[in-house]
């Protein structure tokens, strides 16, 4: 690469693996950039997106913010690359040889389909690693695999990949979350006495999740609120979500609410989940010092402050959070914050799946019972949804699935908030089941050491020796 520099080529493509993985290793592989200097005068990052359902669409702009990364190369312009080949510009121009040949590199797998990491490897002519948190795909084309834990590593050796090849490095989600979540003084800075329990709705980050989720959790808090009057309610945006999408997912979750009065009147059963009618009200400048530049205040009356940045903080300085599965519940175990585990089957058409079940599911008048009976069939198969619940086998944060109402949340929500005890022990049994950071410098440290071993040129995978 330029200057005789190697490429760090980073493929994921989801907002969980892009702030919760990508992040907290770009952050420590430049941090240990100097460990080849000698052999390749330091490195350029590249992260590759593939497309992903899982997918918000503003990856590559957050994944362009993250200190210490060169270029971004989006879904559509992957899609080039691999059916043509043309690599885009402003990653081609970081190259120091005309030919690939020259080229020197490594491929770190760290979401998605195993298959787009092989497919960039071969084609550039790099060795490929992979961080895992289960088992993997196409395991023998990896060259190394970085397991999360050692039921992972387990899992990897019953499938026939040998000890040498494994390296068990840690969680790296919680590394995301490392020196960030410091709770104190945000209640005072959101005007919220210290002795009134505050509840973090996290509805997500993907546009459906947004329409449909965060309507959800504010007829929640309306419920909570009518039954405990002291409840204050903070909703901290994810990265991949701005106030457009907050803004445009009230208006339209009133028009249903409308839509809805009409049914009832007419004797028509609701269909989906409820939702609350709210507006957002940016603040004015007398109160610009707010962390909360926005509130959204529902028809009854309860006030929800929407705070953009600070989000670890507002999550840690949280009694009980509202959630979705994903990386957040990952990121609220390490920070011992309680949550309930919210898993609606109200709309299985707008949940998002991997495979051959997502492309049926877009088809015309037969996509919609495909999809949803694939979503149930799914669940069925699913133990836990949380990541604290997984890594235990047991049940640690609270999940409420199915056909849902706001009351069935709500009801949760109001046991644990009257529980002050249960939910100390929560957060202990949180804290432990997340176990400590440090595997984003195990695996810069792994990535490194690979690329000085290999010369940053693929070969034949063969068992690694220690």
């Amino acid at each position: 690469m330029n200057a005789g520099r190697a490429a760090v080529v980073i493929v994921a493509n989801s907002p969980g693996e892009i702030s919760g993985w990508v992040l907290p290793v770009v952050k420590c592989l430049r941090a240990s950039e100097e460990k080849v200097a000698r052999e390749f005068g330091g490195l350029v990052i590249v992260i590759v997106l593939p497309p992903c359902p899982f997918a918000t669409g503003n990856e590559a702009h957050v994944a362009a913010l993250i200190p210490g990364v060169d270029a971004v190369v989006t879904p559509s312009e992957y899609l080039k690359f691999v059916m043509l080949g043309s690599i885009p510009e402003r990653a081609r121009r970081l190259a120091s040889g005309k030919k690939r040949e020259a080229w020197r590199g490594i491929v770190v797998h760290l979401g998605g389909d195993h298959l787009h990491s092989l497919v960039i490897a071969r084609r550039l002519g790099f060795p490929a690693v992979a961080y895992s948190d289960r088992t993997i795909k196409f395991q023998r084309q990896f060259i190394r695999i970085f397991a999360e834990d050692a039921r992972v590593a387990g899992k990897l050796r019953q499938k026939g990949v040998p000890d040498a090849k494994i390296d068990i490095v840690g969680n790296l989600m919680i590394d995301g979350v490392l020196g960030e979540g410091d709770p104190e003084g945000v209640k005072d800075a959101l005007g919220i006495a210290e002795d009134k329990p505050l509840v973090c709705l996290l509805p997500g980050s993907r546009k459906q999740e947004i329409q449909y989720v965060m309507p959800f959790f504010l007829r929640v808090a309306e419920i909570i609120r009518k039954f405990n009057e002291n409840t204050e309610f903070v909703m901290p945006l994810s990265p991949f979500a701005g106030m457009d999408l907050v803004r445009s997912a009230l208006v339209a979750a009133g028009n249903r609410v409308a839509k809805q009065k009409g049914r009832s009147r007419r004797g028509e059963a609701k269909e989906g989940l409820e939702v609350a009618s709210a507006t957002l009200h940016m603040l004015d400048d007398g109160q610009e010092a707010s962390p909360a530049p926005a509130v959204i205040e529902t028809a009854e009356g309860v006030r929800v402050f929407v705070i953009p940045k600070s989000r670890y903080s507002v999550m840690a300085a949280s009694d009980l959070a509202l959630c979705m599965p994903g990386s957040v519940t990952a990121e609220l175990g390490y920070l011992g914050v309680p949550a309930i585990v919210t898993v609606p089957l109200n709309l299985p058409e707008e949940v998002p799946l991997t495979g051959i079940f997502e492309f049926f599911g877009r088809l015309p008048v037969i996509g919609g019972p495909i999809k949803r009976m694939a979503v149930r069939k799914a669940l069925q198969r699913i133990e836990f949804t949380a990541i604290p619940n997984k890594r235990q086998r047991r049940f640690i944060m609270p999940e409420v699935r199915g056909i849902l109402t706001a009351e069935d949340v709500a009801i949760k929500a109001l046991e644990l908030l009257q529980d002050t005890k249960a939910r100390g022990r929560i957060s202990l049994e949180l804290k432990e089941a997340m176990g400590r950071p440090g595997a984003a410098e195990s695996v810069a440290s792994a990535v490194l050491g690979t690329l000085i071993t290999t010369g940053g040129r693929y070969f034949e995978p063969t068992e690694r020796s220690d």
